[in-house]
């Protein structure tokens, strides 16, 4: 489906969330942090990506 990736892991919820703050103004700027190797989710970026071990991470900022 759309909202699965390759791995089968789901990222919908995570982007639904990011839309929802933006549409409808919670509590101001959503950040959502991904590893640039695999595209898994990170909650605060220390370390290395427990899907793939990469260190190397992106941060999109939505206001």
């Amino acid at each position: 489906m759309g909202s699965q990736n390759r791995s089968g892991r789901t990222t919908g919820s995570t982007m639904r969330e990011a839309v929802k703050s933006v549409l409808f103004r919670g509590d101001g700027a959503t950040t959502i942090e991904e590893c640039r190797r695999c595209g898994k989710t990170i909650d605060g970026a220390e370390g290395d990506c427990p899907a793939c071990g990469c260190a190397d991470f992106v941060e999109y900022r939505i206001q």
